[in-house]
């Protein structure tokens, strides 16, 4: 079972990739309990048991890529990506492509299907961020959503 998701975000990649990258990006659009580096990430959510360990690879401007290490029921081992290309017809235009595969076996498909809603909203609030530099996180440090 897998996710996947696409957007065009009004932005250069160089930006987009930058957000992605880092943990003050990832604050702005996704939650704002979250630390990344250049290797290993960390994400809380308050309503959570567990936090999200990932281990992280790049390819600069092109892909970032997180891969569960632990973290909540059935996601161990599984692993999400932001591909990135440009629009070959506006370099202010970045096409962003979101997938989220290799679940455990028991990741049942509503399961899936709720997971896939809120990464729908995640993905849209990192274009509405890369748009306006106003950040919206989908998940806040008081444990609700928006």
């Amino acid at each position: 079972m897998r996710i996947a998701l696409a957007t065009t975000v009004a932005a250069s990649r160089s930006k987009v990739y930058d957000v992605l990258r880092s943990t003050e990006g990832q604050k702005a659009f996704w939650t704002t309990d979250c630390e990344l580096d250049d290797h290993h990430g960390r994400f809380s959510f308050a309503e959570a048991p567990v936090d999200l360990i990932v281990s992280i690879s790049r390819v600069a401007e092109e892909l970032v890529r997180m891969k569960v290490d632990s973290g909540f029921p059935n996601w161990n081992g599984s692993t999400w990506e932001w591909a990135l290309s440009s629009d070959p017809e506006s370099s202010n235009e970045t096409s962003v492509q979101f997938r989220h595969y290799d679940f455990e076996s028991g990741y049942t498909e509503p399961q899936l299907a709720y997971s896939a809603q809120s990464w729908a909203m995640i993905l849209d609030r990192l274009a509405r961020y890369v748009k306006s530099g106003v950040p919206e996180p989908y998940f806040t440090n008081d444990g609700g959503s928006n």
